[in-house]
């Protein structure tokens, strides 16, 4: 298993409002967009008494196959038109879960913007504030029009 802990908060909420391109689309935990959006979420979950999250490479590669599929297919859904669930895609990248969510968006043109955007959506903030969670991963494609399409995964291990 590989987890990746945030970077410090003041080097990666400055550009958390900055619009993301293709250039952002990374598999990296390193990468600017994870850990923006990782900072931010963290910050609410702390707020909310829940512990931070990690990264994992894993729950990344999921999030990116989901987020890429959607802007290539042109479709906005958990399941892929081929039946495939968020917890099928974990399962193929051998991730062993016991617990999942995932969130989806589409059109939102920054990490602050994303987040801020799940935050205020009922469904999206249980997950992010499920204190029963404990790794994620961000997905980010950007369609031949330009839009971003954000896939967060989250997941517990079956240890």
């Amino acid at each position: 298993m590989t987890a990746h802990r945030q970077a410090p908060a003041a080097d990666v909420i400055a550009g958390a409002r900055r619009a993301v391109t293709s250039r952002d689309v990374s598999a990296s935990p390193a990468a600017p967009v994870q850990q923006r959006v990782l900072s931010l979420i963290n910050h609410n979950r702390r707020r909310s008494g829940c512990g931070s999250l990690t990264l994992d490479r894993r729950l990344i590669e999921a999030a990116n196959d989901h987020a890429a599929d959607m802007a290539r297919r042109r479709y906005f859904a958990h399941e892929s038109p081929n039946g495939d669930s968020a917890g099928d895609r974990v399962t193929d990248t051998g991730y062993r879960w016991k617990r999942y969510g995932e969130n989806i968006a589409r059109g939102a043109d920054s990490a602050w913007e994303v987040v801020n955007g799940w935050m205020n959506s009922r469904v999206h903030r249980e997950n992010i504030l499920d204190c029963r969670l404990h790794q994620m991963g961000i997905g980010l494609a950007i369609s031949r029009d330009r839009t971003p399409y954000w896939v967060q995964d989250f997941a517990t291990p079956d240890r």
